[in-house]
Protein backbone atom coordinates (compact mmCIF):
# COMPACT_ATOMS: atom_id res chain seq x y z
CA UNK A 1 0.00 0.00 0.00
CA UNK A 2 1.40 3.40 -0.98
CA UNK A 3 -1.00 5.22 1.83
CA UNK A 4 0.11 8.33 3.09
CA UNK A 5 -0.51 9.98 6.67
CA UNK A 6 -0.97 13.65 7.04
CA UNK A 7 -2.35 16.76 6.53
CA UNK A 8 -0.28 17.99 3.65
CA UNK A 9 -1.67 17.51 -0.14
CA UNK A 10 -5.35 17.14 1.53
CA UNK A 11 -7.95 18.07 -0.73
CA UNK A 12 -10.77 19.99 -0.04
CA UNK A 13 -13.63 17.98 -0.73
CA UNK A 14 -11.75 15.38 1.91
CA UNK A 15 -11.47 18.30 4.05
CA UNK A 16 -15.34 19.30 3.47
CA UNK A 17 -16.07 15.28 4.62
CA UNK A 18 -13.86 15.58 7.39
CA UNK A 19 -15.79 18.62 8.90
CA UNK A 20 -19.13 16.99 8.45
CA UNK A 21 -17.04 13.68 10.26
CA UNK A 22 -16.50 15.68 12.93
CA UNK A 23 -19.71 17.86 13.85
CA UNK A 24 -20.89 13.97 15.16
CA UNK A 25 -18.17 11.01 15.29
CA UNK A 26 -20.25 8.72 15.66
CA UNK A 27 -23.16 9.31 13.00
CA UNK A 28 -23.47 7.28 10.21
CA UNK A 29 -22.68 10.23 7.98
CA UNK A 30 -19.51 10.13 9.90
CA UNK A 31 -18.91 6.07 9.10
CA UNK A 32 -19.62 6.95 5.05
CA UNK A 33 -17.60 9.65 4.74
CA UNK A 34 -14.45 7.51 6.52
CA UNK A 35 -15.43 4.77 4.03
CA UNK A 36 -15.59 6.77 1.30
CA UNK A 37 -11.85 8.67 1.89
CA UNK A 38 -10.03 5.19 2.52
CA UNK A 39 -11.67 3.96 -0.70
CA UNK A 40 -10.81 6.65 -2.75
CA UNK A 41 -8.40 5.69 -5.68
CA UNK A 42 -6.11 9.16 -5.19
CA UNK A 43 -5.56 7.91 -1.50
CA UNK A 44 -4.76 4.43 -1.66
CA UNK A 45 -2.38 5.20 -4.67
CA UNK A 46 -0.65 7.95 -2.07
CA UNK A 47 -1.21 10.59 -4.73
CA UNK A 48 -3.47 12.65 -1.83
CA UNK A 49 -2.73 11.87 2.39
CA UNK A 50 -4.94 10.69 4.37
CA UNK A 51 -5.54 13.63 6.93
CA UNK A 52 -4.17 12.91 10.91
CA UNK A 53 -8.11 14.01 12.53
CA UNK A 54 -9.51 11.13 10.48
CA UNK A 55 -8.24 8.59 13.73
CA UNK A 56 -10.60 10.48 15.79
CA UNK A 57 -13.31 9.27 13.90
CA UNK A 58 -12.16 5.89 12.89
CA UNK A 59 -11.62 4.64 16.71
CA UNK A 60 -15.44 6.23 17.39
CA UNK A 61 -16.73 3.78 14.63
CA UNK A 62 -14.32 1.01 15.38
CA UNK A 63 -16.91 -1.47 17.06
CA UNK A 64 -19.04 -0.74 14.04
CA UNK A 65 -17.14 -1.05 11.49
CA UNK A 66 -15.31 -4.04 12.65
CA UNK A 67 -19.36 -5.41 12.83
CA UNK A 68 -19.62 -4.33 9.29
CA UNK A 69 -16.87 -4.99 6.91
CA UNK A 70 -15.19 -8.00 6.26
CA UNK A 71 -12.15 -9.17 8.43
CA UNK A 72 -9.61 -8.47 5.76
CA UNK A 73 -11.21 -5.08 4.63
CA UNK A 74 -11.44 -3.89 9.02
CA UNK A 75 -7.55 -5.29 8.83
CA UNK A 76 -7.06 -2.97 5.73
CA UNK A 77 -8.41 -0.26 7.41
CA UNK A 78 -6.50 -0.79 10.44
CA UNK A 79 -3.10 -0.78 8.37
CA UNK A 80 -4.45 2.63 7.13
CA UNK A 81 -4.82 4.48 11.25
CA UNK A 82 -1.65 1.65 12.29
CA UNK A 83 0.32 4.42 10.47
CA UNK A 84 -0.43 6.97 12.88
CA UNK A 85 1.73 6.28 15.86
CA UNK A 86 -0.06 6.87 18.77
CA UNK A 87 2.23 8.79 20.75
CA UNK A 88 5.66 10.87 20.75
CA UNK A 89 9.04 9.21 21.57
CA UNK A 90 9.47 12.59 24.10
CA UNK A 91 6.91 11.17 26.83
CA UNK A 92 9.54 8.14 27.00
CA UNK A 93 12.10 10.47 28.67
CA UNK A 94 9.77 12.59 31.32
CA UNK A 95 10.41 10.79 35.27
CA UNK A 96 6.83 11.24 37.07
CA UNK A 97 8.29 10.44 40.47
CA UNK A 98 11.20 13.53 40.49
CA UNK A 99 8.77 16.63 38.71
CA UNK A 100 5.98 18.90 39.79
CA UNK A 101 3.08 17.56 38.31
CA UNK A 102 -0.21 19.44 37.44
CA UNK A 103 -3.60 17.81 35.95
CA UNK A 104 -6.00 19.65 33.60
CA UNK A 105 -9.03 17.19 33.19
CA UNK A 106 -11.80 17.86 30.54
CA UNK A 107 -15.02 15.90 29.29
CA UNK A 108 -12.98 13.53 27.35
CA UNK A 109 -11.38 11.98 30.90
CA UNK A 110 -14.86 11.27 31.55
CA UNK A 111 -15.87 9.21 28.67
CA UNK A 112 -14.23 5.69 28.92
CA UNK A 113 -16.33 3.10 30.62
CA UNK A 114 -17.11 3.14 33.56
CA UNK A 115 -17.97 6.81 33.58
CA UNK A 116 -19.14 6.78 29.89
CA UNK A 117 -19.98 10.65 30.23
CA UNK A 118 -20.59 11.81 26.56
CA UNK A 119 -18.09 14.77 25.36
CA UNK A 120 -19.39 18.33 24.76
CA UNK A 121 -20.11 17.47 21.21
CA UNK A 122 -21.96 14.29 21.85
CA UNK A 123 -23.90 15.16 25.15
CA UNK A 124 -26.10 17.41 23.26
CA UNK A 125 -27.86 14.45 21.02
CA UNK A 126 -27.79 12.43 24.09
CA UNK A 127 -29.91 14.72 26.87
CA UNK A 128 -32.42 15.04 23.54
CA UNK A 129 -32.98 12.09 23.02
CA UNK A 130 -33.69 11.44 26.64
CA UNK A 131 -36.05 14.42 26.60
CA UNK A 132 -37.82 12.83 24.48
CA UNK A 133 -39.38 10.39 26.78
CA UNK A 134 -40.95 13.00 28.74
CA UNK A 135 -42.97 14.13 25.93
CA UNK A 136 -43.09 17.52 26.59
CA UNK A 137 -44.32 19.94 23.72
CA UNK A 138 -41.08 22.45 24.22
CA UNK A 139 -38.57 19.80 24.26
CA UNK A 140 -40.21 17.85 21.44
CA UNK A 141 -40.02 21.05 19.52
CA UNK A 142 -36.25 21.95 20.21
CA UNK A 143 -35.36 18.03 19.66
CA UNK A 144 -36.55 18.38 16.27
CA UNK A 145 -35.58 21.79 15.29
CA UNK A 146 -31.60 20.83 16.54
CA UNK A 147 -31.79 17.65 14.54
CA UNK A 148 -33.34 19.33 11.11
CA UNK A 149 -30.84 22.13 11.74
CA UNK A 150 -27.81 19.42 12.69
CA UNK A 151 -27.42 21.03 15.90
CA UNK A 152 -25.14 18.95 17.68
CA UNK A 153 -23.09 21.04 20.45
CA UNK A 154 -24.30 21.73 23.84
CA UNK A 155 -22.75 25.35 23.81
CA UNK A 156 -24.59 26.36 20.86
CA UNK A 157 -27.68 25.74 22.25
CA UNK A 158 -27.32 27.38 25.73
CA UNK A 159 -25.49 29.95 24.63
CA UNK A 160 -28.61 31.03 22.04
CA UNK A 161 -30.50 30.68 24.85
CA UNK A 162 -28.80 32.72 27.61
CA UNK A 163 -28.34 35.25 24.59
CA UNK A 164 -32.00 35.50 23.49
CA UNK A 165 -33.23 35.24 27.69
CA UNK A 166 -30.97 38.54 27.76
CA UNK A 167 -32.15 40.53 24.44
CA UNK A 168 -35.83 39.21 25.33
CA UNK A 169 -35.16 41.19 28.41
CA UNK A 170 -33.28 44.20 27.02
CA UNK A 171 -35.21 45.78 23.45
CA UNK A 172 -32.48 48.14 22.97
CA UNK A 173 -29.57 45.45 22.60
CA UNK A 174 -31.75 43.20 20.48
CA UNK A 175 -32.65 46.28 17.95
CA UNK A 176 -28.38 46.82 18.17
CA UNK A 177 -28.14 43.31 17.29
CA UNK A 178 -30.16 43.18 14.86
CA UNK A 179 -28.73 46.24 13.12
CA UNK A 180 -25.34 44.81 13.20
CA UNK A 181 -26.08 41.45 11.64
CA UNK A 182 -28.48 42.92 9.10
CA UNK A 183 -27.38 46.66 8.28
CA UNK A 184 -30.43 48.01 7.92
CA UNK A 185 -31.12 50.83 5.53
CA UNK A 186 -33.59 52.91 7.22
CA UNK A 187 -34.78 52.92 11.23
CA UNK A 188 -38.66 53.35 12.20
CA UNK A 189 -38.83 53.15 15.81
CA UNK A 190 -40.37 49.64 17.25
CA UNK A 191 -40.35 48.02 14.03
CA UNK A 192 -37.94 45.47 12.05
CA UNK A 193 -37.06 46.65 8.57
CA UNK A 194 -35.24 43.31 7.87
CA UNK A 195 -37.37 40.00 6.34
CA UNK A 196 -36.20 37.71 9.08
CA UNK A 197 -36.75 39.71 11.59
CA UNK A 198 -40.28 41.41 10.68
CA UNK A 199 -42.99 40.40 13.53
CA UNK A 200 -40.07 39.53 16.39
CA UNK A 201 -41.15 41.20 19.29
CA UNK A 202 -39.13 42.96 21.53
CA UNK A 203 -39.45 41.26 24.84
CA UNK A 204 -41.62 38.29 25.38
CA UNK A 205 -40.86 37.70 29.38
CA UNK A 206 -43.12 34.71 29.38
CA UNK A 207 -41.35 33.34 26.52
CA UNK A 208 -38.70 34.03 28.62
CA UNK A 209 -39.71 31.91 32.03
CA UNK A 210 -40.90 29.28 29.43
CA UNK A 211 -37.14 29.32 28.10
CA UNK A 212 -35.83 29.52 31.44
CA UNK A 213 -38.26 25.91 32.74
CA UNK A 214 -36.86 24.13 29.43
CA UNK A 215 -33.40 25.04 30.47
CA UNK A 216 -33.86 23.45 33.62
CA UNK A 217 -35.45 20.59 32.56
CA UNK A 218 -32.12 19.91 30.48
CA UNK A 219 -30.24 20.78 33.56
CA UNK A 220 -31.73 17.85 35.14
CA UNK A 221 -31.04 15.59 32.74
CA UNK A 222 -27.55 16.26 32.39
CA UNK A 223 -27.20 15.69 36.55
CA UNK A 224 -29.01 12.47 36.20
CA UNK A 225 -27.00 11.38 33.56
CA UNK A 226 -23.41 12.62 35.32
CA UNK A 227 -24.54 11.38 39.33
CA UNK A 228 -24.41 7.38 38.28
CA UNK A 229 -20.93 8.12 36.63
CA UNK A 230 -18.38 5.79 37.95
CA UNK A 231 -14.38 6.86 37.93
CA UNK A 232 -12.29 5.19 35.24
CA UNK A 233 -8.81 3.90 35.16
CA UNK A 234 -7.33 7.39 34.23
CA UNK A 235 -9.53 8.85 36.98
CA UNK A 236 -8.01 6.27 39.56
CA UNK A 237 -4.52 6.25 38.24
CA UNK A 238 -4.64 10.01 38.76
CA UNK A 239 -5.91 9.73 42.31
CA UNK A 240 -3.07 7.74 43.02
CA UNK A 241 -0.34 9.47 41.79
CA UNK A 242 -1.46 12.66 43.38
CA UNK A 243 -1.97 11.23 46.82
CA UNK A 244 1.30 9.82 46.44
CA UNK A 245 3.04 12.92 45.76
CA UNK A 246 1.78 15.76 47.31
CA UNK A 247 3.43 18.39 45.19
CA UNK A 248 0.69 17.01 42.48
CA UNK A 249 -2.37 18.98 41.91
CA UNK A 250 -5.91 18.68 39.53
CA UNK A 251 -7.74 21.18 37.90
CA UNK A 252 -10.81 20.22 36.09
CA UNK A 253 -13.68 21.86 33.99
CA UNK A 254 -15.74 18.55 34.48
CA UNK A 255 -18.29 18.99 37.14
CA UNK A 256 -19.11 15.21 37.50
CA UNK A 257 -17.46 13.85 40.84
CA UNK A 258 -15.46 10.64 39.10
CA UNK A 259 -12.32 12.35 40.23
CA UNK A 260 -13.73 12.88 43.70
CA UNK A 261 -14.81 9.79 44.21
CA UNK A 262 -11.97 8.08 43.04
CA UNK A 263 -9.42 10.63 45.50
CA UNK A 264 -11.74 8.91 48.11
CA UNK A 265 -11.74 5.35 47.25
CA UNK A 266 -8.07 5.97 47.83
CA UNK A 267 -8.52 6.75 51.69
CA UNK A 268 -7.28 9.98 51.51
CA UNK A 269 -8.49 13.33 52.17
CA UNK A 270 -7.71 16.18 49.80
CA UNK A 271 -9.14 20.30 49.13
CA UNK A 272 -11.96 22.00 47.06
CA UNK A 273 -9.58 25.21 48.17
CA UNK A 274 -13.62 26.13 49.04
CA UNK A 275 -14.92 27.44 51.80
CA UNK A 276 -18.03 25.50 52.80
CA UNK A 277 -20.07 26.90 56.20
CA UNK A 278 -21.61 23.38 56.69
CA UNK A 279 -18.16 21.93 56.64
CA UNK A 280 -14.75 22.70 58.22
CA UNK A 281 -12.87 25.02 56.71
CA UNK A 282 -10.02 23.26 53.94
CA UNK A 283 -8.64 26.35 53.02
CA UNK A 284 -6.15 26.35 55.98
CA UNK A 285 -5.18 22.55 55.28
CA UNK A 286 -4.82 23.24 51.87
CA UNK A 287 -1.02 23.51 51.71
CA UNK A 288 -1.17 19.68 53.50
CA UNK A 289 -3.70 18.25 51.18
CA UNK A 290 -3.80 17.26 47.74
CA UNK A 291 -5.98 19.73 45.93
CA UNK A 292 -8.63 19.41 43.45
CA UNK A 293 -9.66 22.63 41.79
CA UNK A 294 -13.04 22.42 40.26
CA UNK A 295 -13.30 25.57 38.10
CA UNK A 296 -16.48 25.24 36.32
CA UNK A 297 -18.04 24.03 39.76
CA UNK A 298 -19.24 20.30 40.64
CA UNK A 299 -22.54 18.49 41.33
CA UNK A 300 -22.20 18.32 45.23
CA UNK A 301 -21.67 21.84 45.00
CA UNK A 302 -24.83 24.23 45.76
CA UNK A 303 -24.92 27.90 45.50
CA UNK A 304 -27.40 30.79 47.28
CA UNK A 305 -27.66 33.60 45.27
CA UNK A 306 -29.31 35.04 48.04
CA UNK A 307 -26.73 34.86 51.21
CA UNK A 308 -23.91 33.78 48.83
CA UNK A 309 -23.31 30.89 50.46
CA UNK A 310 -21.39 27.15 48.99
CA UNK A 311 -23.24 24.44 50.45
CA UNK A 312 -21.63 21.12 50.59
CA UNK A 313 -22.91 17.80 50.69
CA UNK A 314 -21.87 13.68 50.53
CA UNK A 315 -21.88 13.05 47.06
CA UNK A 316 -21.52 8.72 48.39
CA UNK A 317 -24.05 9.21 50.13
CA UNK A 318 -26.21 11.39 47.57
CA UNK A 319 -25.39 9.01 44.64
CA UNK A 320 -26.07 5.88 46.84
CA UNK A 321 -29.28 7.04 48.06
CA UNK A 322 -30.22 8.54 44.33
CA UNK A 323 -29.39 5.08 42.37
CA UNK A 324 -31.64 2.72 45.16
CA UNK A 325 -34.68 5.74 44.84
CA UNK A 326 -34.36 6.20 48.46
CA UNK A 327 -33.73 9.94 47.80
CA UNK A 328 -33.81 12.91 44.63
CA UNK A 329 -31.43 14.25 43.47
CA UNK A 330 -32.55 18.22 44.26
CA UNK A 331 -31.88 20.19 40.98
CA UNK A 332 -33.49 23.22 43.32
CA UNK A 333 -33.34 23.14 46.93
CA UNK A 334 -34.29 25.08 49.67
CA UNK A 335 -31.09 27.20 51.61
CA UNK A 336 -31.26 26.82 55.42
CA UNK A 337 -29.97 29.78 56.52
CA UNK A 338 -32.24 32.32 54.38
CA UNK A 339 -34.56 30.56 52.86
CA UNK A 340 -33.55 31.54 49.43
CA UNK A 341 -33.09 28.83 46.64
CA UNK A 342 -29.66 26.92 46.38
CA UNK A 343 -29.08 25.64 42.84
CA UNK A 344 -26.09 23.28 41.76
CA UNK A 345 -22.83 25.59 41.19
CA UNK A 346 -22.05 24.50 37.64
CA UNK A 347 -21.07 26.77 35.02
CA UNK A 348 -23.22 25.73 31.86
CA UNK A 349 -21.26 25.37 28.74
CA UNK A 350 -21.47 28.02 27.16
CA UNK A 351 -19.83 29.21 24.36
CA UNK A 352 -18.86 32.35 26.59
CA UNK A 353 -17.65 31.45 30.10
CA UNK A 354 -17.23 35.23 31.63
CA UNK A 355 -20.34 35.17 33.55
CA UNK A 356 -18.61 32.87 36.46
CA UNK A 357 -20.50 32.33 39.43
CA UNK A 358 -18.40 34.22 42.58
CA UNK A 359 -17.57 31.50 44.93
CA UNK A 360 -15.26 30.08 41.67
CA UNK A 361 -13.74 33.23 40.53
CA UNK A 362 -11.09 32.60 43.57
CA UNK A 363 -10.19 29.13 42.18
CA UNK A 364 -9.03 31.17 38.52
CA UNK A 365 -6.57 32.30 40.43
CA UNK A 366 -5.26 29.17 42.23
CA UNK A 367 -5.79 27.12 39.14
CA UNK A 368 -3.00 29.83 37.65
CA UNK A 369 -0.78 29.25 40.58
CA UNK A 370 -0.87 25.73 40.04
CA UNK A 371 0.24 25.59 36.30
CA UNK A 372 3.02 28.53 36.78
CA UNK A 373 4.51 25.94 39.55
CA UNK A 374 4.59 22.82 37.54
CA UNK A 375 6.90 21.15 35.77
CA UNK A 376 4.39 19.11 33.33
CA UNK A 377 1.31 19.45 32.86
CA UNK A 378 -0.74 16.58 31.68
CA UNK A 379 -3.59 17.31 29.57
CA UNK A 380 -6.44 14.56 29.44
CA UNK A 381 -9.73 14.86 27.60
CA UNK A 382 -9.61 18.51 27.24
CA UNK A 383 -10.34 20.14 23.65
CA UNK A 384 -8.67 23.36 23.79
CA UNK A 385 -11.92 24.92 22.18
CA UNK A 386 -12.46 28.38 21.87
CA UNK A 387 -15.22 28.54 24.93
CA UNK A 388 -12.39 27.92 27.09
CA UNK A 389 -9.95 30.24 25.50
CA UNK A 390 -9.39 31.27 29.08
CA UNK A 391 -7.84 28.39 30.11
CA UNK A 392 -5.79 27.86 27.92
CA UNK A 393 -4.06 31.48 28.39
CA UNK A 394 -3.75 30.07 32.43
CA UNK A 395 -1.25 27.11 29.86
CA UNK A 396 0.54 29.75 28.06
CA UNK A 397 1.71 31.43 30.74
CA UNK A 398 4.37 28.53 32.58
CA UNK A 399 5.60 27.89 28.75
CA UNK A 400 6.25 31.67 28.67
CA UNK A 401 8.27 31.90 32.11
CA UNK A 402 9.78 29.04 32.24
CA UNK A 403 11.43 26.63 28.55
CA UNK A 404 11.73 23.68 30.51
CA UNK A 405 8.20 23.05 30.92
CA UNK A 406 5.95 20.66 29.48
CA UNK A 407 2.98 19.37 28.36
CA UNK A 408 1.83 15.80 27.60
CA UNK A 409 -1.80 15.74 25.82
CA UNK A 410 -3.84 12.52 26.09
CA UNK A 411 -6.74 12.33 23.88
CA UNK A 412 -7.20 9.97 21.23
CA UNK A 413 -7.89 12.85 18.92
CA UNK A 414 -4.65 13.29 17.01
CA UNK A 415 -5.44 17.02 15.96
CA UNK A 416 -5.58 18.60 19.49
CA UNK A 417 -2.26 18.92 19.69
CA UNK A 418 -1.20 20.41 16.39
CA UNK A 419 -3.96 22.49 17.33
CA UNK A 420 -2.60 23.76 20.28
CA UNK A 421 1.18 23.66 18.71
CA UNK A 422 -0.07 26.26 16.49
CA UNK A 423 -1.33 28.36 18.86
CA UNK A 424 1.45 28.79 21.09
CA UNK A 425 4.08 29.26 18.20
CA UNK A 426 2.27 32.32 17.46
CA UNK A 427 1.96 33.49 20.90
CA UNK A 428 5.33 32.71 22.46
CA UNK A 429 8.12 33.65 20.37
CA UNK A 430 10.53 30.54 19.21
CA UNK A 431 8.51 28.55 20.72
CA UNK A 432 9.78 24.67 20.71
CA UNK A 433 6.64 22.47 19.50
CA UNK A 434 8.35 19.14 20.78
CA UNK A 435 7.37 20.59 24.16
CA UNK A 436 3.53 19.79 23.47
CA UNK A 437 4.44 16.07 23.71
CA UNK A 438 1.22 13.71 22.31
CA UNK A 439 -0.25 10.69 23.17
CA UNK A 440 -3.20 10.07 20.84
CA UNK A 441 -4.90 6.96 23.29
CA UNK A 442 -7.38 5.73 25.05
CA UNK A 443 -6.48 7.66 28.58
CA UNK A 444 -7.65 5.14 30.00
CA UNK A 445 -5.24 2.61 29.31
CA UNK A 446 -2.28 5.27 28.34
CA UNK A 447 -2.53 7.39 31.27
CA UNK A 448 -2.08 4.58 33.69
CA UNK A 449 0.37 2.53 31.84
CA UNK A 450 2.21 6.43 31.84
CA UNK A 451 2.27 7.10 35.21
CA UNK A 452 3.07 3.36 36.08
CA UNK A 453 5.86 4.00 33.53
CA UNK A 454 5.13 1.13 30.93
CA UNK A 455 3.53 2.84 28.37
CA UNK A 456 6.48 1.77 26.20
CA UNK A 457 4.99 -1.59 26.62
CA UNK A 458 1.17 -0.81 25.61
CA UNK A 459 0.57 -2.13 22.47
CA UNK A 460 -0.54 -0.38 19.65
CA UNK A 461 -4.31 -1.27 18.40
CA UNK A 462 -3.52 -2.12 14.96
CA UNK A 463 -0.49 -3.93 13.01
CA UNK A 464 2.36 -2.35 11.51
CA UNK A 465 1.95 -4.11 8.01
CA UNK A 466 -1.33 -5.57 6.36
CA UNK A 467 -1.77 -9.20 6.23
CA UNK A 468 -1.24 -9.32 2.55
CA UNK A 469 -0.44 -7.14 -0.29
CA UNK A 470 -3.65 -6.95 -1.76
CA UNK A 471 -3.86 -4.98 -5.37
CA UNK A 472 -5.54 -1.85 -6.09
CA UNK A 473 -8.39 -3.39 -7.47
CA UNK A 474 -9.32 -5.32 -4.40
CA UNK A 475 -8.17 -2.33 -2.12
CA UNK A 476 -11.28 -2.17 1.14
CA UNK A 477 -14.09 -3.43 -1.40
CA UNK A 478 -17.57 -1.99 -0.16
CA UNK A 479 -19.15 -5.80 1.52
CA UNK A 480 -22.85 -6.96 0.29
CA UNK A 481 -23.61 -6.40 4.11
CA UNK A 482 -23.11 -2.39 3.99
CA UNK A 483 -26.02 -1.10 1.92
CA UNK A 484 -25.55 2.69 2.46
CA UNK A 485 -24.22 4.48 -0.96
CA UNK A 486 -22.14 7.31 -1.41
CA UNK A 487 -20.60 9.13 -4.39
CA UNK A 488 -16.87 8.45 -4.26
CA UNK A 489 -14.64 11.07 -3.36
CA UNK A 490 -13.31 11.10 -7.06
CA UNK A 491 -16.50 11.62 -8.38
CA UNK A 492 -17.19 14.92 -5.74
CA UNK A 493 -13.70 16.11 -7.06
CA UNK A 494 -15.32 15.97 -10.37
CA UNK A 495 -17.95 17.98 -9.37
CA UNK A 496 -15.45 20.75 -7.65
Amino acid sequence: MAIKIGNQSVSGVQEELLEQAKADPTSQDALDNLLTVCRDPDITSGRESVHLDWNHIFLSNEQKLRSLLRPQEFTDLEYVFGLIKFYDQEVLDIDTTGVRIVFLLGAGSSKPSPSDIPTVTELLPDLLQRARRLNREDLNRLADFCDKSRIHNIEDLLTAAQLAAFCSRNPTVLKLIEFLLYRKVQMEEGTFLHPKMRGIPTGDLSAVAFLQDTLQVLFGLLSSRMLPAKPNAAHKAIAKHVNKHKNASIVTTNYDCCIDLALGVEGKNFSYLVDFPNRKSTKSMSTQLPTLIKLHGSLNWFYCDTCQQVHLIDIKKTVKEYMSDQSCYSVIAVCKDCGGQRRGLLVPPLAMKFDVAAPLTSLIERAQDSFNSAEVIIVVGFSFAEADFYISRMLTKPLQMSKNVKVIVFDPDYSIVEKLRRRLSLQISGFDTKRIIRVAYDCSKSLPAFLGGTLKSLKARYPVTPKKNISSKEKIKKPSTYHRTKAPIRQLKGRG
